[in-house]
């Protein structure tokens, strides 16, 4: 090869040879600049290949690139939403509510797809009186595709408390339907068929559940109160009992069993079930030895009953109920001493009271004229009072007046039939 033609075959040097080297090369008078344009030629388009396919490549690695770049910032923003819902539940537990409400709505943010979420969201509002926004995240829980029975619950407690209650009672319904074990459920739909007036289907779903959950004392006192509610007081007492078994004694259900047997006139087991808690508690609950003074006295230990109010009554003058047990069961013990005390502290709040209590306190002493003076001038003010009319009747037949005091019997009977003297 002449030196002309391996200067001509130098890569890259395709102009060396001008127009006229390239016509020759076509025409043929040329062969060995031929071949050298030919490796030259092949050359340069390996490298236009190599160069396409890496420009291909790289265009097919950028959407690619974006989505693995997407689905980290979303695995990012789930673990910070988890983070912020536990500090969120945190803040919810310790009563935090409106630091509880900022930080769950920023994890709603990070994170839809947590129903947890999104039920303290709308509980937090709830607590803080925002029942709007309480509603918004529920709303926005549903938007995103949850259904859970924890959102049906709170969907209920919200409609609940704008007083929809048949709305509330559709909700609460639901929840049980997705969470049939949990006791919550059935406590809240119960109380709300209460509050609708409702107490039918509320005792039936009671009776259903107190199976169900055997060892729920809270399902056991709520069929108790709607139990009373209906009247029943029999069946209200048999559920507190069985509450009070099943809470182990708890203090408040056994008080609420106590007062109810005492109401119901089961006075030995009202005494059994109160006295451990008058005598064990600090408490000086009125309704409990106001009770326990009562049944003492049905029972015929008016001393017992005077012993109950003894250490009450000094530092509650105002309880009058109390008082007057007081002056009574003194009077019955023969204590007319501490009984003219306790009747002073009730004339001066209660006159019709007083004058009663006061005709009792002469008639003990047999002061018969006295009492029934009292008790003619009570009756003319207060005509329709059955007791004034029973208590003159055993003052006038102490007078041998047999025919009066019939008439002021019979006149009791009308005005409260059924009770005796």
């Amino acid at each position: 090869m002449s030196r002309q033609a391996s200067l001509l075959c130098k890569p890259g040097d395709f102009s060396a040879a001008g127009p006229e080297g390239r016509n020759r090369t076509a025409q043929g008078k040329a062969p060995g600049l031929e071949r050298c344009d030919r490796r030259a030629l092949k050359g340069r388009a390996k490298g236009l290949v190599v160069l396409a396919l890496a420009t291909i490549a790289a265009g097919c690695q950028i959407p690619a690139h974006h989505e693995a770049r997407q689905q980290a910032e979303q695995r990012w923003s789930e673990v910070r939403a988890r983070v912020k819902l536990q500090l969120g539940r945190q803040q919810y537990e310790g009563g935090v509510f409106e630091e509880a409400a900022a930080t769950l709505a920023e994890a709603a943010a990070l994170d839809s797809k947590q129903p947890e979420t999104f039920v303290l969201l709308a509980r937090a509002n709830l607590e803080l009186g925002h029942p709007a926004s309480a509603q918004k995240a529920v709303d926005a829980a549903r938007a995103a595709g949850l259904d859970t029975a924890d959102l049906h619950y709170t969907q209920a407690v919200i409609l609940e408390q704008r007083g929809d209650l048949d709305a509330a009672i559709a909700e609460y319904r639901q929840a049980r339907t997705l969470d049939a074990g949990q006791v919550d459920y059935v406590i809240a739909l119960a109380e709300c068929l209460v509050s609708a007036h409702r107490e039918a289907e509320a005792a039936q779903l009671l009776e259903e559940s107190v199976h169900d959950f055997d060892e729920s004392a809270s399902i056991a006192a709520l069929a108790g109160h709607v139990a009373q509610l209906m009247g029943d007081a029999e069946r209200a007492a048999t559920y507190f009992g069985q509450a009070v078994v099943d809470a182990a004694d708890d203090p408040v259900l056994a008080q609420q069993l106590g007062l109810l047997l005492a109401r119901i006139g089961r006075c030995e087991q009202a005494v059994a079930v109160l006295r451990p808690i008058a005598t064990s508690s600090e408490s000086d609950c009125g309704a409990i030895r106001r009770a326990l003074a009562q049944c003492e006295m049905s029972l015929g230990d008016p001393i017992a009953a005077r012993t109950w109010l003894l250490g009450y009554v000094p530092d509650h003058p105002r309880d009058i109920a109390a008082q007057s047990l007081l002056a009574q069961a003194c009077i019955e013990a023969d204590d007319l001493k501490t009984a003219d005390i306790a009747i002073q502290a009730v004339e001066r709040r209660d006159a019709s009271a007083g004058a009663l209590l006061r005709a009792a306190w002469h008639w003990q002493q047999a002061e018969y004229p006295a009492a029934a003076g009292i008790l003619y001038d009570l009756l003319e003010r207060v005509p329709t009072n059955a007791d004034a009319y029973h208590l003159l009747c055993a003052v006038l037949e102490r007078q041998n007046q047999p025919d009066a005091a019939q008439d002021c019997l019979d006149r009791a009977a009308q005005l409260a039939p059924g009770t005796r003297r």
